[in-house]
């Protein structure tokens, strides 16, 4: 009985090896190739709980083996693990790449962002206070233009404020830099 033979290499003997080598003699002897290859994969799982993995493979040959359906199975199922395991760990990994990512390119930007209006904002309060200082105290809607300048603006008009005496210098320099005010 062909389906017997599995078991056979879970008998207790002193040779082991030699029970299996009989084992697959009597395995490559079986006609119908299916029930050769079921047989020679059970065997060969059996065997796998008593024999090295090394001897099982010399002994049983892996290419009639790896036509059993039992074989088939077990492949399609670890097959299956191992997609599901690695699109998990793929997607895993590119969920923390992508949040390290984003988070280093969000902080970066907003540091830079950050700088940059803490350069202008300063500028524009330096440059109100050194127009307060220099024409007195400057009306609200002068001031709300100054604040609306880009930083280049702000850079010419820090140094143009040299020049004014009065505060109608400071407005006729605002007019003819309106269209820098556009830009921003």
């Amino acid at each position: 009985m062909p389906g017997l033979l599995p078991f056979a290499v879970l008998a207790k003997t002193g040779d082991r090896q030699k029970l299996l080598e009989q084992v697959a003699a009597k395995i490559d002897a079986i006609a119908d190739r299916r029930t050769q290859n079921n047989v020679a994969a059970s065997t060969a799982i059996l065997a796998g709980l008593v024999l090295d993995k090394v001897l099982i493979k010399r002994l049983l040959r892996q290419e009639i083996m790896q036509e059993s359906v039992i074989y088939q199975d077990i492949w399609e199922e670890a097959l299956e693990k191992g997609l599901q395991q690695g699109l998990e760990e793929g997607l895993q990994q590119g969920l923390q790449q992508g949040l390290q990512q984003g988070l280093q390119q969000g902080l970066q930007q907003g540091l830079q962002q950050g700088l940059q209006q803490g350069v202008t904002e300063g500028e524009k309060t330096l440059i109100v206070r050194l127009l307060n200082r220099r024409l007195g105290s400057l009306p609200e809607t002068v001031i709300g233009q100054i604040n609306q300048l880009p930083l280049p603006a702000l850079e010419e008009l820090g140094e143009a404020l040299l020049d004014f005496s009065e505060i109608n210098d400071l407005r006729v320099w605002l007019v003819s830099n309106s269209p820098s005010i556009s830009d921003n």
